[in-house]
């Protein structure tokens, strides 16, 4: 699918005067094809990001016999193939580098990635909850807004993050805070790269017999519960040492990038 995707030129690759920023796929399942807009600048960080939306365009192929309204998937398992994709990617290119350099700063473009969305991520968490919670009784200001933000990285981030590198305006930088129907948007992708790292561990285990199941896991999606996606490979999404295990996977990087 990845090549069809090149030959046919889904992607639109480069920056450009009048281009916005950033990336998305977008499906066009009646063609059985998608469309992707990134802003590729030669990077290992443009080459994951272009893998996470080749993810995405997976994602569509799998549902693209479904039925049209049985097409969208709730958020946190609609960044599961994008996700474990650049868990794939990583792995791979950690075997092919072959310097200490070379792993050292595959390590850490993976680890700024996960430290995003694992930490960075719950800060966010943190300062959308507080906000709901104290609008039903007051009208927040600019610096009520800045305390709830600053509170909420002192309590994801701890001695992590030193204070003057804190970011008081961080609910202006994203513009998912002002859509209402995308509250707690960032969750899915905290959600999906620990579920990802799960899925890739179980892809080890289990070599080329876990594909067909993990196409109608992604199938499926759209007509499941979350819970019953993960039965369908024998996860249960409902245990805490589930997600433990993806934790523990990313604290292994860690203590190598540490040894490195």
């Amino acid at each position: 699918m990845m090549q069809e995707a090149f030959d046919q030129a889904w992607i639109d690759f480069y920056p450009r005067d009048g281009k916005r920023g950033g990336v998305f796929c977008s499906g066009l399942t009646d063609y059985r094809q998608s469309r992707i807009l990134t802003n590729y600048d030669g990077s290992f960080s443009a080459v994951d990001t272009l893998a996470h939306e080749l993810g995405h365009a997976f994602h569509n192929r799998q549902m693209e016999n479904e039925r049209l309204m049985n097409r969208n998937s709730p958020m946190p398992v609609a960044e599961t193939a994008s996700t474990f994709n650049e868990v794939f990617l990583g792995a791979y290119a950690m075997k092919q580098a072959s310097s200490r350099e070379e792993r050292l700063a595959l390590l850490e473009s993976d680890l700024r990635e996960k430290s995003q969305c694992v930490v960075d991520i719950y800060s966010r968490y943190l300062f959308e909850s507080a906000v709901f919670e104290k609008s039903r009784k007051q009208f927040l200001m600019a610096d009520d807004l800045n305390k709830l933000m600053l509170d909420a990285q002192e309590k994801a981030y701890g001695d992590g993050l030193t204070k003057d590198c804190r970011h008081p305006y961080m609910w202006i930088c994203k513009s998912h805070y002002y859509r209402s129907g995308l509250s707690f948007y960032n969750f899915p992708y905290a959600f999906g790269n620990l579920f990802a790292q799960g899925l890739y561990a179980l892809y080890l285990k289990e070599g080329d017999a876990f594909i067909p199941r993990y196409k109608e896991m992604l199938r499926t999606t759209a007509i499941h519960t979350i819970e019953e996606d993960g039965a369908l490979l024998g996860i249960d999404l409902t245990k805490k040492e589930f997600w433990e295990e993806s934790l523990k996977s990313i604290a292994a990087e860690i203590e190598e990038f540490c040894a490195l």
